[in-house]
């Protein structure tokens, strides 16, 4: 795989891993001392970040779009920004709706002899829109 390629196909697999709901499967991109902080939560380690993904149930469905990606490899540390929009489904008072919420994700990835996983992936909700689904 070409190394401008990683960090794109790691941003598809984790959003692949989410929307699937094969969290458990982050294991194979994320490293045992993973973080994540974002508004209003943190995630010290792998396990603490694959539980807290357990409130995604609550909604019928996601789908994550992952966007652009800018960044740069520092020997075998690579250190970026993906962009992102996320969807999520639910049902409130028998309407269904969408949650959609634009998102910075700052990513530092982790080459351990082309062995690549997610250090961090710290992230910045920049906007939401919940609204009516139609169709």
């Amino acid at each position: 795989m070409n190394e401008s390629d990683i960090p794109r196909t790691l941003a598809i697999r984790y959003a692949r891993f989410v929307d699937d709901r094969q969290f458990e499967r982050m294991r194979e991109i994320m490293s045992e001392d993973f973080t994540q902080e974002g508004p209003g939560f943190r995630s010290g380690s792998l396990d603490d970040f694959i539980a807290s993904l357990d409130i995604l149930r609550d909604y019928s469905a996601t789908f994550h779009l992952v966007g652009n990606q800018w960044g740069d490899w520092h020997n075998s540390i690579y250190t970026g920004e993906t962009w992102s929009v996320a969807s999520h489904l639910y049902e409130k008072d028998g309407v269904k709706r969408k949650l959609d919420m634009g998102i910075r994700y700052q990513d530092v990835i982790e080459d351990a002899g082309g062995n690549y996983r997610y250090l961090s992936r710290d992230l910045q909700v920049v906007w939401t829109q919940d609204l009516p689904t139609q169709g």
